[in-house]
């Protein structure tokens, strides 16, 4: 079981993890070659950034998780920045499988 003070501890992380993607985000778009096509993928890459945040702060874990699937999936299009896609990605995902395993107290396949 996990306890309450882990799953807050969790929540206040990713959404730290997202709120500094999103400003790594916000620096990039400011180099040189800026396009309208960097914008729309920074824009949805950020969307799910947020959805799964949101997802993970309002206990929803399956949104979370998509979020994160979200991520990693259009992340690959965009090289430069896997160095903080995968991290906030993996914090979605861990933060995600820490929410489902909170109620569960008896883990055991058996029963």
């Amino acid at each position: 079981m996990v306890a309450t003070s882990e799953i807050t501890a969790v929540r206040a992380l990713a959404v730290l993890a997202v709120a500094a993607f999103l400003g790594v985000l916000g620096w990039s778009l400011g180099q040189p070659g800026y396009n309208s096509t960097r914008l729309l993928l920074y824009a949805v890459l950020g969307g799910f950034a947020i959805v799964g945040a949101a997802g993970i702060v309002y206990e929803r874990p399956f949104v979370g998780a998509g979020g994160a699937c979200g991520l990693v999936l259009l992340g690959f299009w965009q090289a430069a920045l896997w160095l903080y896609i995968f991290p906030v990605a993996g914090l979605l995902v861990v933060a995600a499988v820490l929410l489902v395993n909170q109620g569960n107290t008896n883990l055991s396949v058996t029963e």
